[in-house]
């Protein structure tokens, strides 16, 4: 057995779906991806990926997206969401189960994000239990990604729009995992339909 082997392992997901989408117009989290919107999309990868909890974090528009997911999904409005991604990932934090010792942040407009490549975090921070595990891709680190419980304080503390960004970014215990897929997310109606327009094009 390994030293990080004795290290506890519950993990706890956060899809991050809590922004006003001031770019793309309208709520972006209820846009369609083949006949799904891109919030129960990821929320159906999220639940069926390897997490022991899960909670899908709302701001803008929560009642509106709240009233479509399954009746059993755990939401949590942030209160300070118009802060930032940061304020939704402490709020988050916040309100973790008591048992969570390892914290996995998605985001819902990140589209080709699965449940192969939430389980394939989870295996590398099951391995390695006191790092942070992230994703690389565009040449930096990035969700998703996992924290182990040290990490929680500093995660509780967030409080911009960049999220977690810099932690990840100026941490020297981060494992990487390359996932060029984490870099498709959809801020703009243009970037969904060229997305769309991709699908389309890889069922010819």
């Amino acid at each position: 057995m390994s030293p990080s082997d004795s290290v506890p392992y519950h993990i706890h997901a956060l899809l991050l779906a809590a922004g006003e989408s001031k770019r793309f117009g309208s709520a972006k989290q209820l846009a369609q991806i083949q006949e799904q919107t891109i919030i129960l999309r990821a929320l159906s990868h999220f639940s069926s990926a390897k997490f022991k909890t899960l909670t899908v974090v709302l701001g803008a528009r929560a009642e509106q997206i709240k009233e479509l997911l399954p009746p059993d999904t755990n939401v949590l409005t942030a209160q300070h969401w118009q802060q930032g991604m940061g304020k939704s990932i402490a709020a988050g934090v916040e309100n973790l189960p008591d048992k969570t010792t390892h914290l996995f942040i998605g985001l819902a407009d990140q589209v080709e994000i699965y449940t192969k490549h939430c389980n394939l975090l989870v295996e590398e921070s099951r391995k390695q239990r006191t790092r942070i595990v992230a994703s690389r891709y565009n040449g930096r680190r990035g969700a998703p990604a996992i924290f182990p419980r040290t990490f929680f304080s500093q995660l509780i503390e967030l409080d911009t729009d960049r999220g977690a960004r810099d932690l990840l970014q100026n941490s020297d215990d981060v494992i990487e995992i390359d996932l060029p897929e984490a870099a498709i997310d959809i801020d703009t109606e243009t970037e969904l339909n060229a997305y769309l327009a991709t699908l389309a094009s890889s069922y010819k």
